[in-house]
């Protein structure tokens, strides 16, 4: 069968979609804090809490690593317990580095603008 000529190939659809598309970073999350909030503090001053929040929408239970920074940081820490509900908003993050026996390491965390009991 011959192909129309009004048909557009997937290279062409794309190029067209190309100015219309916007790519974003963003992460929304519910579910239960498994341990008390982490809060520390950098060299630099600033705070840093890290918090691990299960979410079990499939049949097993998913484990994210979520990070806080400066007031959101401190506010966490002072209102949240292991087993709190939480929502989460934030973007993705993927960091590496160097372990001590000469491995690189990689962590997926989601670094928060929001944390909310829920």
């Amino acid at each position: 069968m011959a192909k129309s000529k009004t048909t557009k190939t997937a290279t062409q659809k794309s190029a067209g979609n190309e100015q219309s598309f916007r790519s974003y970073n963003r992460v929304q999350l519910a579910g239960r804090l498994v341990a008390d909030p982490d809060l520390r503090t950098t060299s630099s001053g600033k705070s840093v809490c890290r918090m691990r929040v299960a979410t079990n929408d499939t049949r097993e239970a998913q484990f994210h690593d979520v990070v806080a920074w400066e007031a959101l940081a401190d506010s966490s820490a002072e209102a949240l317990r292991k087993g709190a509900t939480v929502t989460v908003e934030g973007r993705l993050q993927t960091r590496s580095w160097d372990a001590a026996d000469g491995s690189t390491r990689r962590a997926t965390e989601i670094v928060a603008s929001t944390v909310n009991a829920a």
